[in-house]
């Protein structure tokens, strides 16, 4: 089907309308006076011409006139199919564009309305399918723990306390006594790989408890558990529910990390108020490991880093070669804390 523009088809009905007036009157102008054949051949030209050309003037204004409240129309439904929403407005030359306009209106804010239920449905759906997933993640990590525990823990523990009976019992092969101190010292190695290991899947959780209190019975758990002088200082502070569970992480993590490579003999933590911030600090007097090494990414500083970040504070980490390493992590306070 063949389409037309509104600015021709006010043009072709001008252009016809003033013909037909034109030669309406022409000819009744010519029944009433006396003019010769070459007149009215004259007269007709010039009339036809005369009505064509402001013909197709009305036409032209007519058709500018309803083409640019059209223009405002498509304008406004673009708005309208890219999403733009807010603050829509229609403004036209015509009642019926503008009931029209205020019935698009309406329909574009019930599509803002449905658009906004659809993301609120999208969030409660991907959050509600985050805690699924973390939540099959904590079950599968403490049955992973319950079972190392139960068995390669165990049987870690038998190995070291044999090796250690039978380096005992060894008087005279020095080279087999060397090799039974080799293994009593991998065996002990393995099970602190081990303790750290389960500290990882098997984390101590807070659980309502106030963060101080929570540190100490982790720390006092690692002290029984581990050939390890463990010291700390802890000022009883209070922060929101997210915060003290950053922090409890970055401790757990520091903590796993000294166990797995510091090889240290003391670790000593410190959690203290200033003026301006509090302050958590990881000091152990292991083997330290350069800040600027590529291998520094599996000693989980990535993690405890972004942990920082998200609470608004920073972290800050000091490690020397076979003198120790210092983590700390500081924490702005409000006005309400420093109170």
């Amino acid at each position: 089907m063949r389409k037309t523009s509104f600015r021709w088809l006010y043009v072709k009905y001008s252009v016809l309308m003033c013909f037909f007036v034109s030669f309406l009157s022409f000819t009744i102008v010519v029944g009433f006076t006396d003019l010769g054949f070459s007149e009215v051949i004259e007269l007709t030209l010039i009339v036809a011409g005369a009505s064509a050309v402001f013909g197709a003037i009305i036409g032209v204004a007519i058709g500018l006139y309803v083409t640019n409240s059209l223009r405002g129309m498509r304008n406004f439904l673009g708005e309208v199919e890219q999403g733009h929403f807010s603050d829509l407005n229609v403004t036209s030359n015509f009642k019926e564009f503008d009931t029209l306009g205020e019935q698009i209106t309406k329909i574009a804010s019930k599509a803002e309305e449905q658009s906004l239920m659809i993301q609120k449905k999208t969030n409660e759906y991907a959050e509600e399918k985050q805690n699924i997933f973390e939540e099959a993640i904590a079950v599968e990590r403490g049955r992973l723990a319950r079972e190392l525990h139960d068995s390669v823990s165990q049987q870690l523990f038998a190995i070291s306390m044999m090796s250690s009976a039978l380096y005992a019992g060894i008087t005279e092969d020095s080279v087999l006594k060397e090799q039974m101190s080799k293994l009593e010292y991998m065996s002990i190695q393995a099970q602190s790989e081990m303790r750290a290991l389960l500290l990882h899947l098997r984390p101590i959780q807070l659980e309502g408890k106030k963060l101080a209190v929570g540190i100490e019975e982790l720390l006092t758990e690692l002290s029984a558990k581990q050939n390890l002088e463990v010291r700390w200082h802890l000022d009883d502070l209070e922060f929101e529910m997210g915060v003290e569970d950053h922090l409890f992480r970055i401790l757990q993590e520091a903590i796993s990390n000294t166990l797995r490579h510091a090889k240290a003999t003391t670790l000593e933590i410190n959690l203290r108020k200033t003026e301006t911030a509090a302050a958590l600090k990881i000091i152990d007097n292991g083997v330290g490991f350069d800040t600027g090494s590529r291998s520094v990414g599996s000693y989980g500083l990535g993690t405890m880093q972004e942990r920082a970040d998200e609470i608004g504070g920073t972290m800050k980490i000091i490690s020397l070669q076979d003198v120790g390493t210092q983590i700390e992590v500081k924490i702005p306070l409000g006005k309400e804390d420093l109170g």
